[in-house]
């Protein structure tokens, strides 16, 4: 029986997915979890594997072609089964040249750099790499569609012995802003710890040193704006926002929502982590973060309330076999969100890894299928920001998402007299099919006691 090999969803913001290479050719024999190709997307590249042992009788979507995800690119076949004659009207061919065939034509806008005379075009992947290998583009020589940069030509030109620069320490918006700016991190000298690059640094390295001048009044003092939009402006959504407006739209509109928020004291967690922390990053080479004590308590919480790791299934819920955190990570378009695989059963020094591991591929561009699909429940966080708490709509199928905002001292009332504590606001999104109000407020109440108990709660686990 002739088994379909799909394009797979990369995420939730991915609607299409070039084929880079195929690993087998047409008539190979495959077993089931070998490697058929290697598949691009906006946000990550990575290997599919094959659903079933036989022959790969067809290729229906020869490398370098852009198709939409779950498009049917191949089909395996018993021994010496015939090829369906439906599939044959399927094959996505691709230009007719006597040539080398030229990479896919990239659907998605590219993005342009101008470096020197003339416009450079180069996707976000191509322009990442030659920023963080200190690469000027204008020496590169592009064999996408009109000279486009395709990131193969970038690992090309390294390899012909260019000299690597080591990589950049940059915060996040620092990246974003060199970015979008077109400025290489490697010509900015950075002002923060360890001489990390700053978003002060990247504005200073594209306005200039500051000139001494006559200071204006008051009326005259204009902030700089570090937007890339502008008042009246009337921006077409790209393919990653359509999706996540489609998806986002399906998740609030089938799942109904219900939220719930408590308080949290935080001061015995911070405490704990101020005494561990610098021990921890020399024992175990790995600076241990809030995040980590949080995914633990979290995947602890799930072993008591289970409903909140399930999703609806037509009239049926299914509670999942593992317990799976995902932590969203804010990429320049959209959002994704890599898990931590059996977080209940892994100490904090093996949640500090992945999550640390996780979180830079994230960001690379580099991580695998199954490290976005696997998450059976969700962390979003804005601590980081002067947010003190938020709602957040579910990660389709799961049925809860934990929101945390910033951490902050506020007076409370204890034993009569009024005190300053720490204190966080912890929200709790679920889907009411699934969670009823009362099992929410449980776990909301049980994560809660964990956190402000964390000697207890992480020492023994």
């Amino acid at each position: 029986m002739a088994v379909e090999v799909v394009l797979p969803a990369l995420g939730l913001t991915v609607e299409k997915g070039t084929i880079l290479k195929w690993m087998k050719n047409e008539g190979d024999r495959v077993a089931r979890g070998d490697s058929l190709y290697e598949v691009e997307a906006d946000k990550v590249t990575t290997e599919v594997e094959s659903p079933a042992a036989g022959v790969l009788k067809k290729i229906l979507v020869p490398h370098g072609i852009v198709v939409p995800i779950l498009t049917v690119v191949a089909v395996i076949t018993g021994e010496k089964e015939e090829l369906p004659e439906k599939y044959l009207s399927m094959v996505h061919r691709g230009p007719e040249k006597k040539e080398e065939p030229k990479p896919a034509r990239i659907e998605e806008p590219s993005v342009i750099m101008t470096a020197g005379p003339g416009e450079i075009k180069a996707p976000p992947a191509s322009r990442r790499l030659a920023r963080e290998r200190g690469i000027d583009l204008s020496r590169v020589e592009g064999t996408g569609p009109d000279g486009t940069i395709l990131l193969k030509d970038v690992e090309s030109f390294l390899a012909k012995g260019v000299q690597a620069v080591p990589r950049v320490l940059a915060t996040p918006t620092a990246r974003k802003l060199a970015d979008r700016e077109s400025i290489p991190l490697v010509a900015v000298k950075g002002t923060g710890i360890s001489g990390r690059v700053t978003k002060a640094d990247v504005w200073q390295a594209k306005t200039g040193p500051k000139v001494p001048e006559a200071k204006p009044r008051l009326a005259e003092v204009k902030a700089p704006s570090l937007s890339k939009y502008e008042l009246g402006q009337v921006i077409p959504m790209n393919s990653i926002r359509k999706v996540i407006a489609k998806r986002m739209a399906q998740s609030k509109f089938t799942a109904p929502h219900i939220y719930f928020f408590n308080d949290v004291e935080m001061g015995k967690l911070t405490a704990l982590r101020e005494e561990i922390v610098s021990d921890f990053e020399k024992d175990e080479g790995i600076r241990i973060s809030m995040n980590d004590f949080f995914i633990k308590a979290v995947a602890l919480t799930l072993r008591e309330y289970p409903l909140l790791n399930a999703m609806a299934s037509g009239e049926e819920i299914r509670i999942f076999p593992e317990i799976n955190v995902g932590l969203a990570v804010a990429m320049e378009d959209g959002l994704i969100v890599p898990a931590i695989p059996r977080a209940d059963q892994l100490g904090l020094r093996e949640i500090a890894l992945y999550r640390s591991d996780l979180v830079e591929r994230a960001r690379q561009g580099k991580l695998t299928l199954e490290e976005m699909e696997r998450g059976t429940f969700t962390i979003s966080s804005l601590a980081q920001f002067d947010i003190v708490f938020f709602t957040a709509i579910l990660n389709p199928p799961q049925s809860g998402i934990l929101t945390l905002g910033k951490m902050e001292e506020r007076p409370v009332v204890k034993d009569g007299q009024v005190v300053v504590r720490k204190i966080i606001r912890q929200g709790l999104s679920v889907d009411h099919r699934i969670v009823d109000g009362a099992v929410a407020a449980q776990f909301l109440q049980s994560l809660k006691q964990k956190l402000e108990n964390p000697y207890y709660t992480f020492l023994n686990r």
